[in-house]
């Protein structure tokens, strides 16, 4: 009787001793989320003043090295997206829709496409040609503007 008692009774203490050694992995995996989401925010913010710098001041000043400057971190924030959307945050996010985690390849592609068009918009500036650098900047834009348009709730 006794050794039934203490194993009903040690079940309960080890679930018990078992979540509470996983909270603080979920308390860190919840930060490591929010951080996630934070960045992402940032980058997509930053991402925003880059295309506005371009077509704002740097394109009509036909200032090449501006804009490639602009591409190469548009480049670098293409090649991080994916990463920047981690499984669990999609919970709490503000404009992120579903189809990022259900459709995670085709968000992949998007954001493939968004980098192969920031690098032909970085080699574009190269050969110091405005028609060149505004179709490659409006690709950038239409990169943009597809991936909103499955992804993000706005």
């Amino acid at each position: 009787m006794f050794k039934r008692f203490s194993i009903l009774l040690g079940i309960p203490v080890l679930i018990g001793v078992s979540l509470a050694g996983l909270e603080p992995l979920m308390a860190r995996n919840d930060e490591a989320i929010k951080s996630a989401q934070e960045e992402r925010k940032q980058r997509f913010k930053a991402s925003g003043a880059s295309m506005k710098a371009m077509y704002r001041e740097h394109l009509p000043a036909e200032d090449y090295q501006a804009i490639k400057a602009e591409a190469t971190v548009l480049v670098k924030w293409a090649k991080d997206m994916p990463e920047a959307f981690p499984f669990g945050s999609d919970r709490d996010n503000d404009e992120a829709k579903q189809e990022i985690w259900t459709d995670f390849e085709g968000f992949k592609s998007a954001a493939k496409a968004y980098e192969i068009a920031s690098l032909d918009l970085q080699k574009a500036t190269e050969n110091n040609d405005i028609s060149l650098v505004k179709t490659a900047l409006g690709n950038v834009g239409a990169s943009c503007k597809a991936c909103h348009k499955k992804y993000r709730e706005k």
